[in-house]
């Protein structure tokens, strides 16, 4: 019997040992082919004591991925047990061909990329991505590629719609991005390329937005946003169209998650503002091991962070079904007033001058997001601060804020900047949301602008005041109209639509 036990034994030592193997490996600079003959750089880690085979945790980025002397998250890669694989896009860093942004050839690099994961002889088959920004868009190429492999991602801080990035309402130009994205990554060409095609509905962005595919792919995904990101603008738009089992959370960050640039108003030290990747790593390791994810468990298909209040709530739908929409109207005396305007109907005028434009201080950017006192934005004479009385009680603007402003100018075309502000009671004003819309006048006639503001989720508390800032530019966010103007704002005509939420309707679960 002890001979037969050995005998046993050994069996099922020998049979561990031809499953596993026991030291790590890694692969630096491979060459991962393409359809095109063109190939990508990547670095292929392979775990300590690794099943025959094992599932992969991919990044695939522009932003040089490869060729360093370290593997791309090891730790990930032992205590999971999986590969982990770092790629360049494709004319970045080590990897050949040229980069073109968001250019239709993406799906089939990452196609392809599924394709040669699933056939080496370690994997099992089973690939999760993560990255955040350009590194999250090409997790939606994954997506829309349609590969079976892909069985879970987790992008963030994204865009669905480069052309929402790109363009404000009326087809300006947000040169931040430009020239914050430029660098090193796009040659000059192409981004003239981008800049020439300012219509919404042009042709050119048809495959650049594409999102056709997402809702049919397999892969379940864990989507986080930031409400000061810059590439956050399409959010919940872009959320409707995933996968079923996918999970939204949208946080305080401006341009990354945990991303705090270090506003006036600092969430980072609100309990609960900043997030862990414990809920990352438990969503893309349970469908690495064909496990629910906990985040199926959660009371609702997504959770905001509600600013002003400071906490985390789940909801179900988007907008918000218990959301009342009211009007804040441009009164007499800039005053605001919800609901009803008060006061005559009249005509306050702003002046915009090319070579001294309003600053941007703050807001949905690429770096300084966040909120910041408006107080030297406002004691400009070319800026209009209309404001409300202290407010009775709560008010939660939760969902799109939309502008309707009635305005004539002396210039042919001339731009309108929407601010909305929360005061406190100290007087000092922070921004929550702004955007700018340009718009074609005739001499004296009254031109209507009907643009949508942006996203938030925000109370402005009791004692506090609203307060909305209107003037000719916000830049260098914003590309500057050309010609000198000044601009007359119709009261009475003209107002915000803000999307308050009831504080006695609970929370959809």
């Amino acid at each position: 019997m002890k001979e037969i036990y050995i005998f046993k034994t050994s069996v099922l030592v020998l049979a561990f040992a031809l499953a596993c193997t026991a030291s790590a490996e890694f692969f630096n600079d491979m060459k991962i082919p393409m359809r095109d003959g063109v190939n990508l750089a990547g670095d292929l880690y392979l775990p300590t004591n690794r099943a025959a085979r094992v599932g992969c945790f991919m990044t695939f980025s522009p932003y040089k991925a490869t060729g360093g002397d370290k593997p791309f998250c090891p730790d990930r890669a032992e205590e999971w047990g999986v590969a982990t694989l770092a790629v360049d896009c494709r004319g970045c860093c080590h990897s050949e061909g040229a980069f073109e942004p968001w250019e239709g050839r993406l799906v089939d690099d990452a196609d392809d990329l599924l394709k040669w994961i699933a056939a080496q002889p370690w994997s099992n088959g089973k690939v999760v991505t993560v990255g955040g920004s350009y590194p999250g868009n090409t997790q939606l190429a994954c997506l829309r590629s349609g590969n079976p492999a892909l069985v879970a991602c987790a992008p963030s801080v994204i865009t669905f719609n480069p052309h929402s990035i790109l363009y404000a309402p009326g087809g300006i130009l947000v040169p931040e991005f430009f020239q914050a994205w430029h660098t090193g990554l796009a040659s000059a060409e192409s981004w003239e390329e981008l800049a020439r095609h300012s219509e919404r509905g042009d042709p050119y962005w048809k495959e650049r937005c594409d999102l056709r595919n997402l809702a049919a792919a397999k892969g379940r995904v864990l989507y986080q946003a930031g409400w000061f990101d810059m590439l956050g603008i399409d959010t919940f738009e872009s959320f409707a169209l995933m996968p079923k089992g996918s999970f939204l959370r949208v946080g305080p960050w401006s341009h990354g998650v945990n991303t705090f640039d270090k506003p006036d108003i600092d969430y980072s030290g609100v309990e609960g503002a900043s997030v862990t990747e414990d809920m990352e790593n438990e969503f893309l390791r349970s469908a690495l091991e064909g496990r629910v994810s906990e985040t199926a468990k959660l009371p609702g298909k997504f959770q905001i962070f509600v600013m002003g209040a400071n906490v985390w709530r789940y909801e179900n739908e988007w907008p918000l079904a218990r959301t009342v929409y009211r009007k804040l109207f441009f009164c007499e005396g800039l005053g605001l007033s919800l609901d009803a305007p008060v006061g005559a109907v009249g005509e306050d005028a702003f002046s915009y001058d090319p070579e001294d434009p309003v600053a941007t201080k703050g807001g949905r950017v690429i770096h300084k997001g966040g909120q910041y006192s408006q107080t030297d934005v406002e004691a400009r004479k070319d800026v209009l601060s209309y404001t409300t009385k202290s407010l009775d009680e709560d008010l939660e603007v939760t969902g799109v804020v939309n502008a309707s402003i009635v305005a004539k100018s002396t210039a042919e075309i001339a731009d309108v900047a929407v601010k909305l502000v929360d005061v406190y009671p100290d007087g000092t004003p922070y921004n929550v949301v702004d955007s700018v819309c340009r718009g074609r006048f005739a001499a004296d006639e009254p031109t209507k602008l009907d643009f949508r503001v942006d996203i938030t989720s925000y109370v402005f508390k009791k004692g506090h005041k609203v307060r909305v800032e209107i003037a000719g530019s916000n830049s260098p966010h914003y590309e500057k109209a050309r010609d000198a103007a000044t601009t007359r704002l119709v009261r009475g005509e003209s107002c915000l639509v803000l999307p308050t939420i009831p504080v006695s309707v609970p929370a959809g679960r």
